[in-house]
């Protein structure tokens, strides 16, 4: 017996998989808040998890507005993000992940990451999506 896959399966599975492609842009304008964080943590992620700057290579971040801190002992504008940093080393491409916390309203926005490891129960980059940062 022969089986045949519905064309509506294959058109969804390509659409699926083309849409886990790279890193996702957001489906609407980045608000300027959002720009001027993103410009903030390209610059910073990176360098401040001990990834030299003339190797990086590109880095996206998790949206800062949707992952604000929703914490009474801090600003209604902190957000807390996780970043990746691509870079190339005499080992070949890699990355490093790094935890950003900022502050729409504080000047500067941020001024350092930590280097991320993960620990049980602790999100992971990829449980958000992401967006290029600078």
């Amino acid at each position: 017996m022969k089986r045949r896959t519905p064309m509506a399966l294959v058109v969804a599975l390509t659409l699926a998989l083309t849409a886990c492609a790279g890193s996702p842009q957001p489906s609407t304008p980045l608000s300027s808040q959002d720009a001027a964080a993103l410009e903030t943590l390209a610059q910073v992620a990176g360098p401040t998890s001990n990834v030299d700057p003339a190797e990086i290579t590109s880095t996206e971040c998790w949206l800062p507005s949707e992952h604000l801190v929703i914490d009474e002992t801090v600003s209604a504008s902190t957000w807390r993000v996780l970043c990746r940093t691509h870079y190339v080393d005499s080992s070949g491409d890699r990355y490093q992940d790094a935890t950003c916390v900022g502050d729409f309203d504080a000047r500067p926005m941020l001024d350092h990451c930590y280097r991320w490891a993960y620990y049980t129960g602790t999100p992971r980059f990829e449980d958000a999506p992401a967006v290029a940062a600078g």
